[in-house]
């Protein structure tokens, strides 16, 4: 506009040129004429930029608002301790520090050797002699503060979770009654500086400014592939994978707040057409983040795979709070999630996980806080909802469905934590970072599943739960006799579901949830998990199991209620030799694995000698009375038939055993590799045993041919029973 009007002008000026080019009067007029029209276009060009870009705040996302103010309040500070909010970086920092000061080092080489003081089970001695350092801000100035946090947390969940003995479950009424003062005051003093009421390792510490990349082109292209954690506490790919995906995701949502301020611009102008663009990249965003997530691969047939029992024992249990009504750095406290919450206009948090996410976010950085309630402000499901245009509302419909449809982002994530926790559980881990798993006895696993549903299904009412799929399992008939033995990699890998049996070996290495769990899960009946994870309702989940049913599960025909109560508890002696033998089997993973990224193989570390040592004493203080309270339904079940067995000297030692401290005694801490294999090893053969013998015990119940009164039966009966209690003994 400016260009045409100035333009005109100098036509005009040509045509008086052309008549009196020469004259004063011209000259005089010509200055007259010239310098009111530029001062008043000057003043019309100012205008119009003006009402472009000074609109009135109304006007204006309240998200652009925040997230501009934030900048702005950065910048003057000179660091991002009040929240990283950027618009180039959104919930990461635009700058990371990689060192404190030099008067901090020590810090600084803290963070560094932790990976070997992990490994040689040392980190109490060093961090309980290390010098009480000044955290004030006369000693060490804002712009520190978040590396601060970052090394002082890490370290302080470090020296609780990865050295001591003290249970998962165990809670103290302060830090100072397991935290050094070296450690304690300076993380105090550190946290209080940066708004924290307590001492605590957030999400922000341990994940969000746990990082810095040089490889990335920009902050929203930070991936797995060109990170580096700052502080690694034992330097794994399970470490690096598991925490760097959860980077790479909160990389991924820079894009995704761009797309959220533009569908508040599109909503305060009314512009639905715009809005449907706006949405459709939306979801294509969040199934961007789906795939980052699937990077989670628990499948050792995949290069970057993670291991699920050595995630257990190093990642897993880290942000674990030991405080009472502290709230652990669980994935809840992602900014991503509850972003995408109040987008799509979550208003119940009644769950115990949706009661935990509002605890989180009130400890958020304030401009966390800031931005989540502008996010508020202008509702986008409030406009869709008034809406008459179907296509929005469809469009809509899809966006949310990605995020937390059962076949979108949450209901994925259900199922992939589902996995981890069932393997992590029964290697014997006994709560999650929030607490779930500790009110279920049997397959805690269930109870975080189930919560995880329950928060999704508080954002999405009109989830309906698929109908089970009933299928006909084919005529032929295997036995419980059969299933425990097929747990093996010489014998395959079985399992019961729904009435039946399926061999799942062919599918090891293609299944996505990993094999370790389907390892740990194979000899047994598992309907109750694949309910759990929906792949009994699922179609498509349903037509691959099919490929692989071989049988469906048979039971004999007894003649009478008390043969009937000898097989069944038969049946849940065999079930839970089948478990343990698995479970031990996976020690040779941790025998054989890398707890540290220093490990060697051939060496058994202080670290692996721990975790082994406490797998002995939970063989000997868990499994083994479970499996001899098990032996004893057996023999009281025999009782009630009233047949001669020669069976009181197997019944005498099974009530030995469960009446004395011996299997609750000390346990030797296993000195080198070769002890540690050859104890692993005579362990697995009774075990072993036990789940052989019991399969013979079956084998005779579900023969038909001979009755109860039948040398065979008799004699069968009563050697297996025998030769189980033989093993336990060993074990014990």
């Amino acid at each position: 506009m400016l260009n045409t009007r100035l333009t005109s002008s100098v036509g005009i000026e040509s045509n008086f040129t052309t008549f009196e080019a020469n004259s004063d009067l011209w000259q005089h007029f010509r200055i007259s004429y010239q310098i009111p029209v530029l001062l008043l276009l000057s003043l019309l060009f100012y205008v119009q930029i003006k009402s472009r870009t000074n609109q009135s705040p109304e006007s204006r996302p309240p998200c652009e608002r925040v997230i501009e103010q934030a900048e702005r309040t950065n910048r003057k500070n000179g660091h991002e301790n009040a929240g990283f909010l950027s618009k180039e970086a959104g919930f990461a920092p635009l700058k990371t520090i990689t060192a404190l000061p030099p008067s901090h080092h020590v810090w600084d080489q803290l963070s560094v050797d932790l990976p070997r003081l992990v490994q040689n089970q040392t980190v109490r001695e060093a961090v309980t002699q290390m010098p009480v350092l000044d955290a004030s801000a006369k000693a060490l100035p804002d712009i520190y503060l978040q590396r601060a946090a970052t090394i002082l947390g890490m370290t302080a969940h470090v020296f609780v979770r990865m050295q001591g003995s003290e249970p998962l479950t165990l809670k103290y009424d302060d830090h100072s009654n397991i935290l050094p003062p070296s450690l304690l005051k300076p993380w105090t003093t550190v946290c209080k500086r940066l708004g924290r009421d307590k001492p605590a390792l957030t999400y922000v510490d341990g994940v969000v400014a746990n990082f810095t990349s040089t490889g990335a082109p920009s902050p929203s292209e930070v991936t797995l592939d060109n990170l580096q954690l700052l502080v690694p506490t034992v330097g794994t790919i399970e470490e690096r994978t598991f925490v760097g995906i959860m980077i790479e995701i909160n990389a991924k949502t820079v894009p995704i707040l761009h797309e959220i301020i533009q569908a508040q611009r599109c909503v305060l102008a009314k512009d639905s057409d715009s809005l449907k663009v706006t949405l459709r990249h939306l979801h294509q965003q969040i199934k961007q983040v789906t795939r980052i997530l699937a990077k989670l691969n628990a499948n050792r047939s995949f290069k970057d795979h993670i291991n699920p029992i050595l995630w257990t024992l190093t990642v897993a249990n880290l942000g674990i709070p030991w405080v009472r009504g502290a709230v652990g750095a669980a994935g809840t406290a992602h900014p991503f999630f509850h972003m995408m919450d109040e987008f799509t206009g979550r208003s119940d948090y009644n769950t115990g996980i949706g009661k935990e996410a509002q605890i989180v976010r009130a400890s958020y950085p304030i401009h966390w806080r800031q931005f989540l309630e502008a996010v508020k402000q202008v509702s986008v499901s409030q406009y869709v909802k008034a809406s008459n245009d179907e296509d929005l509302k469809c469009l809509w419909q899809t966006v949310t469905s990605s995020y937390f449809g059962n076949d979108g982002l949450l209901g994925f994530h259900r199922r992939k934590v589902f996995g981890f926790l069932a393997v992590s559980f029964r290697i014997g881990r006994s709560t999650t970072i929030n607490g779930l798993g500790r009110r279920r006895r049997a397959e805690p696993w269930q109870e975080a599943n189930q919560e995880l549903e329950n928060a999704r299904l508080e954002r999405d009412r009109s989830d309906q739960t698929e109908s089970e799929v009933k299928v006909d399992p084919s005529s032929n008939q295997i036995y419980t006799s059969q299933l425990i033995t097929h747990n093996s990699k010489e014998a395959g890998f079985w399992f019961a579901a729904n009435g039946a049996v399926y061999d799942a070996s062919p599918f090891m290495q293609k299944h996505p949830g990993g094999d370790i769990v389907i390892d740990l899960c194979s000899g047994q009946d598992i309907t109750d998990s694949l309910v759990a994870v929906g792949h009994l309702t699922n179609p498509t989940t349903r037509n691959i199991l099919e490929k692989y049913r071989i049988g469906k599960l048979a039971r004999p025909r007894l003649t009478s209620p008390e043969e009937n109560e000898l097989y069944l508890a038969a049946v849940d002696l065999g079930k839970k030799a089948a478990e343990m033998e698995n479970v031990h089997r996976a020690n040779f993973q941790i025998l054989n694995g890398k707890l540290t990224n220093l490990d060697e193989p051939g060496i058994l570390t202080p670290k692996k000698a721990r975790h082994l040592h406490d797998a002995k004493k939970r063989l000997r203080s868990e499994h083994l009375p479970a499996l001899a309270s098990l032996v004893a339904l057996v023999l009281d079940s025999l009782a009630e038939l009233n047949i001669k067995l020669d069976l009181f000297s197997a019944r005498t030692r099974i009530q030995t055993l469960l009446g004395s401290d011996s299997m609750s005694g000390e346990t030797v801490m296993l000195s080198n590799y070769q002890a540690a294999v050859a104890t692993l090893c005579a362990d697995l053969a009774d075990l072993v045993g036990v789940k052989e013998h019991t399969s013979s015990l079956l084998a005779t119940l579900e023969d038909s041919e001979s009755g109860i009164h039948h040398p065979r039966w008799t004699k069968g009966v009563a050697d297996s029973l025998n030769e189980i209690v033989n093993h336990l003994v060993k074990l014990a």
